[in-house]
């Protein structure tokens, strides 16, 4: 069985011998440049042989691409944060202009993506890293994003609208450069910052257009809800996606609550915090079972809530990958 059918199989509910799983990390330092991108997805594709690749490119882009920039400080889980905002006052998000998506960063990544589309045969399916809308607000201006929305919230629509116009060309033309499909994260779908009312006028109703725009097109949509007391409902209740990605054992929902919320599939089971980077391989193994157990093993592919930190080892990966391939047998 391919790869392809192998999450077409998940897809349909099949309980497969093996478990799908994937894993996914930043790249600091290598993710900015087209060639250093590919070349660390395509050996780490090598090296572990996922069912399906999150292709991770630098988290910082979309500053960089409207004005802005960004830098490595050390952080574990490989994340930049922003060292020149582009919005500075409400007045700065009058500026923004819908970009083309070939030129400059946004074609860097592009040709990412049509490097390992290449590089891997089409023996992989693989999805781009996106940002929403609004997140890609924050990347810009930092919190000050949610006090504007608030006192000017014609400005931040229009802001919104000409980013979203832009996320549209982008995602379809990474499904041209060969991509499978996109991995669209939100980091602002939460309570903490927002109210589901505001959310749902700043938020979805952007980032559905860019949902919308490869709804049907891509093999397979991920949604990724960054954060914690999120709006986990509200998203799985309205976006055309295959399937959902959020910190499993860190937030709720659980695997069996959401199982039963959503029908498409799960990415999760591993808490990427805990117990990769502190728990022994047997602890990553423990894991795993205990989550695939939560579905039965239906609709499921086992990843992390998030990126898996720097400083977890090789080790632990193969654990991960050990376990879902023996899930079945040890389990019949």
């Amino acid at each position: 069985m391919s790869k392809f059918e192998k999450i077409k199989a998940v897809m349909r509910g099949a309980v497969l011998d093996e478990t799908p799983v994937s894993l996914w990390r930043h790249f600091p330092g290598d993710d900015l440049k087209a060639d250093s991108l590919y070349e660390k997805h395509i050996n780490l594709q090598k090296r572990f042989n996922f069912d399906l690749v999150k292709f991770s490119a630098g988290g910082g882009y979309n500053t960089i691409a409207f004005g802005g920039d960004v830098e490595y400080v050390g952080a574990i889980d490989g994340s930049t944060r922003t060292k020149r905002y582009v919005v500075n006052s409400v007045k700065d998000w009058e500026n923004l202009e819908v970009l083309d998506v070939q030129e400059g960063i946004f074609g860097e990544m592009l040709k990412a993506v049509k490097l390992f589309a290449k590089g891997s045969k089409g023996e992989v399916p693989f999805v781009e890293t996106m940002f929403s809308p609004l997140t890609i607000c924050r990347q810009i201006a930092g919190d000050r994003v949610v006090s504007d929305l608030r006192m000017k919230p014609e400005i931040l629509h229009k802001a919104l609208g000409v980013i979203s116009k832009t996320e549209v060309e982008f995602a379809k033309a990474a499904l041209d450069s060969g991509a499978n499909g996109i991995f669209f994260a939100t980091q602002m779908a939460t309570f903490n910052m927002l109210s589901e009312d505001e959310y749902r006028s700043f938020g979805m109703k952007y980032d559905l257009p860019v949902l919308k725009a490869v709804e049907g097109k891509a093999f397979f949509n991920i949604l990724h809800i960054h954060g914690f007391n999120t709006m986990f409902n509200l998203l799985i209740d309205n976006y055309p996606v295959s399937g959902v990605n959020w910190h499993v054992h860190r937030t709720e929902p659980t695997l069996k609550e959401a199982f039963s919320k959503f029908k498409g599939v799960l990415l999760g089971g591993i808490n990427e915090v805990e117990t990769m980077t502190r728990g022994s391989t047997r602890d990553v193994e423990k894991e795993v079972v205990g989550s695939i157990s939560e579905t039965d093993g239906s609709r499921i592919i086992v990843a992390p809530g998030c990126v898996v930190p720097l400083v977890v080892t090789e080790d632990k990966w193969d654990a991960v990958i050990r376990a879902t391939r023996t899930y079945k047998k040890k389990t019949s």
